[in-house]
């Protein structure tokens, strides 16, 4: 642990420093201990930190509906903050006049170094991409095409973890794509997968 801690806290200090993406050079990478627990047996990657959420609290899911929606959904899978780590696709909050914007490929690309890291320090059995850039940015790391409309909240055996394409819990997709009680529905499944890689318990003599 100590090992795992050490490349991690190095990890933060590389992100920290990355000027590679000109757009965000003034925002901060959201990686860090807020994170999450290097311990999780779960890692979920969504798309970027929000204006109103991690982009101004340095906390992922934090702080805007997106955030709330994700703690009720998270409560519901039967799991804590301290159970799991999550990141981004793009670490740094990407802006248009102001607002949040898509990450743009180069930017996802950018910091496909970064989440591969992450994965090889925590080893997760279960990835979770939240969202169609988080499934993009995964995608890229382990040479697939999947698609969310065609994968989600199906488990995809990969060759170090099992994936989980979900739709990610803003109210935008909420609202028009993936109702919050469906969404419920499929976080129901990360705890179904988690139970079913536990190792039988021997019955007594």
């Amino acid at each position: 642990m100590p090992h795992r801690k050490r490349k991690f806290e190095q990890l933060v200090r590389q992100a920290a420093a990355c000027r590679f993406c000109p757009d965000m050079a003034g925002q901060a990478a959201v990686l860090g201990s807020a994170n999450g627990s290097l311990d999780a047996r779960v890692v979920f990657v969504a798309e970027a930190p929000g204006r109103l959420g991690a982009g101004r609290t340095g906390i992922p899911f934090s702080g805007d509906k997106s955030g709330e929606n994700f703690e009720l959904l998270l409560a519901h899978s039967g799991l804590t903050r301290g159970d799991v780590f999550i990141t981004n696709a793009a670490l740094c909050n990407p802006l248009k006049n102001g607002n949040n914007r898509r990450p743009a490929t180069v930017e996802i690309r950018n910091c496909s170094k970064y989440l591969k890291s992450v994965l090889e320090i925590i080893r997760p059995e279960l990835v979770v991409t939240l969202g169609a850039v988080g499934l993009t940015a995964v995608n890229a790391l382990v040479q697939a095409k999947h698609k969310l409309d065609q994968t989600a909240a199906c488990p995809i055996k990969m060759h170090d973890f099992i994936l989980l394409p979900l739709y990610h819990p803003s109210p935008r997709v909420t609202s028009w794509k993936r109702p919050l009680a469906r969404q419920k529905r499929d976080f129901k499944k990360i705890l179904t997968i988690l139970k079913s890689r536990q190792p039988a318990s021997s019955n007594p003599a």
